[in-house]
């Protein structure tokens, strides 16, 4: 039996905000573990949205759910940009995260500024609890080795945001935890949102019965050099422009990864990478990692019921799970969804009221509430 533990997490203080004209950037969030549901709450016309999850990901979309791969302190940062009135705003905030795990090892680390080195770089060091009997493998700088959610390895493309990574193995050489945290090294916002910044978003450009022409635009127009990383077509694509463009067929079941490296006149670095899904259906695109939770696209039936639910799925097109839990906050029903309808038996179960989650294969958030059985 699993606990169920709901933590949640409401901006009270701004880090660090920058405004020019009318507009400004502001969220806030709530966590479900390492779940985090964004609240875009800026004032912006015209609105196009750069998130930077400090994890080596981002999003285009409103109020993004993001899935972060595990424990750490992660600077989340929204760019927001007016491209009719020409003003543009960022919000920044640290985002701590805490991953469900029943293992009594509670991973964290973090990191200072190493000046005795040359170059002069960053110590990443372990700052965990209860962990003593796990070996502790420690990165960060450029020598992070990043890829969260068994996402592609863009090793070697060095980030701007750096991530320190830790992994905390067991004495059989198995990994069991990890933790992560943003850090910068010669880091200030006007550096990352000036001519630094890796930041893109992408548009269906054109379709036809097999697959849909994809177009990505930086946001930076200013670099003085531009890497496109698309995987899944055999060889890594490349290109240096600041746009690219690419067809993807459509497979609803297949994650396509596509990452952008900048680097700006103060030769600082920046990376960003989105996992995308191509969708005939719904003619469009979505980040998979921070899919928009829509409760109308799952309708529950009969609710309430003497313990027979049918779960119903519309306009989602990857694979999803659902999980129920009793109000003590265990887990006492896992299975999978099929694409149209499943019939779900919580028949042995005593009447009350139950929550239910359904979550894509990789954790994202699509929807959630209650059931009540009768009988």
């Amino acid at each position: 039996m699993r606990k169920l533990l709901v933590l949640t997490s409401v901006i009270l203080t701004v880090i660090t905000t920058r405004t020019s004209g009318q507009c400004t950037s502001l969220f806030s969030f709530a966590a479900y573990f390492n779940t985090v549901s964004f609240i875009n709450q800026s004032t912006v016309s015209n609105a196009h949205y750069f998130w930077n999850f400090g994890d080596g990901t981002g999003s285009n979309l409103a109020s993004p759910i993001h899935t972060f791969p595990d424990n750490g302190d992660y600077l989340v940062t929204l760019f927001s940009n007016d491209t009719v009135n020409n003003c543009s705003s960022y919000y920044e905030y640290w985002v701590n995260v805490t991953k469900y795990s029943i293992a009594p090892c509670q991973p964290s680390i973090s990191d200072s500024i190493s000046s005795s080195s040359n170059p002069v770089g960053i110590y990443v060091y372990s700052t965990s609890t209860n962990c003593n009997g796990y070996n502790v493998l420690l990165s960060g700088a450029n020598f992070a080795n990043f890829a969260p959610n068994n996402g592609a390895n863009l090793s070697g493309w060095n980030h701007f945001h750096i991530v320190c990574l830790g992994l905390y193995y067991d004495s059989s050489g198995n990994p069991v935890r990890a933790a992560y945290k943003t850090a910068y090294y010669n880091y200030s916002s006007s550096h990352n949102y000036g001519d630094s910044s890796a930041n893109f978003e992408f548009t269906v450009v054109s379709q036809d019965s097999s697959g849909e022409r994809i177009l990505f635009k930086a946001m930076n127009r200013t670099a003085i050099s531009y890497k496109w990383y698309i995987s899944g077509f055999g060889a890594p694509i490349s290109s240096n422009y600041d746009t690219i463009s690419q067809i993807y067929p459509y497979t609803p079941n297949i994650i396509w990864q596509v990452g952008l490296m900048t680097q700006g006149k103060s030769s600082y670095l920046d990376t960003i990478y989105q996992n995308i899904v191509a969708i005939d259906s719904t003619k469009t695109i979505e980040g998979v990692n921070d899919l928009q939770k829509n409760n109308e696209s799952v309708t529950v039936y009969p609710n309430p019921s003497n313990g027979t639910f049918t779960f119903s799925l519309s306009n989602i097109h990857i694979a999803c799970n659902v999980e129920i839990y009793n109000i003590l906050g265990e887990n006492i029903y896992t299975t999978k969804l099929n694409h149209t309808t499943t019939q779900l038996d919580l028949g042995n179960n005593g009447s009350g009221v139950y929550l239910y989650r359904v979550l894509t294969e990789t954790g994202s958030l699509v929807s959630d509430g209650k059931l009540t059985i009768q009988k």
